[in-house]
């Protein structure tokens, strides 16, 4: 039995290729969303601890995982990696390509919040495109300084806002788009001078962000990846994956 830590981009397409093969697996999110069940596949959601996980894969029988979470779950990345060694169950990281650095003077690599705070100036408008969880982590700054949070519009994720008491009014419910056009416009609508973000990858359209950025003459700043536990067997592209799935050449 394969287990998949999805709700992403690609882990859609881990379960397309599970599914395809017949292979029976479990698809895991930390949250509840549409998941359709199949004879091959079933849903699970809600976060595990390393006691719980371990307690799942010997109940379930998994002999591998595959780690398709947001790239920024440090704390899953970690748990599956003390638990899947421990455990000696093989892990494949299906992960996200990263584009090459932009090396110009309006675009700052950071290591972490606190480093990006840094780099802020007061009375600067920030438009913030790394969550929702990353409204309290930014709470210093918005409680003194215009901000916008672009999230997704979902209940759970407007509720994550309310929690922290930001407004509502500076909530921009939507997805990230390859639309440059659109990007554009929303820096211009909401008079951005600096964009946050992560490094994402294209799955985030993290190139359309930093080019609607230089073409406004917009700072933006961007969180880079953390590194994946070396534990893991990384792969990037569905050709691979089925490869190595196949071969279970992951030890």
């Amino acid at each position: 039995m394969i287990l998949v830590f999805g709700g992403t981009t690609e882990g859609r397409k881990v379960a397309k290729v599970l599914q395809g093969s017949a292979m029976p697996f479990v698809y895991s999110t930390k949250t509840n969303i549409a998941f359709e069940e199949t004879e091959v596949a079933s849903y699970r959601y809600g976060a595990l601890n390393e006691k719980e996980l371990e307690a799942y894969l010997i109940e379930k029988s998994i002999d591998i995982i595959i780690n398709a979470s947001h790239p920024f779950a440090e704390i899953l990345h970690q748990t599956i990696a003390k638990v899947a060694e421990k455990l000696q169950i093989p892990v494949i990281r299906f992960g996200r390509q990263l584009l090459s650095k932009t090396n110009h003077a309006l675009v700052s690599y950071v290591n972490t919040y606190n480093d990006a705070l840094k780099l802020l100036k007061s009375n600067q408008t920030l438009l913030a495109l790394t969550g929702v969880q990353s409204i309290k982590r930014l709470k210093p700054w918005w409680q003194n300084n215009t901000s916008y949070f672009r999230i997704l519009n979902r209940p759970e994720s407007i509720a994550i806002a309310q929690e922290s008491n930001f407004s509502e009014k500076q909530l921009i419910l939507g997805l990230p788009s390859a639309n440059l056009e659109e990007e554009i416009s929303l820096l211009k609508k909401y008079k951005i001078d600096v964009v946050l973000t992560k490094e994402t990858g294209n799955s985030g359209f993290l190139s359309t962000k930093i080019e609607a950025a230089l073409k406004t003459n917009t700072q933006i700043i961007i969180i880079k990846q953390p590194k994946i536990p070396s534990y893991f067997k990384i792969v990037y592209d569905v050709n691979e994956l089925e490869l190595v799935i196949s071969k279970k050449s992951l030890l």
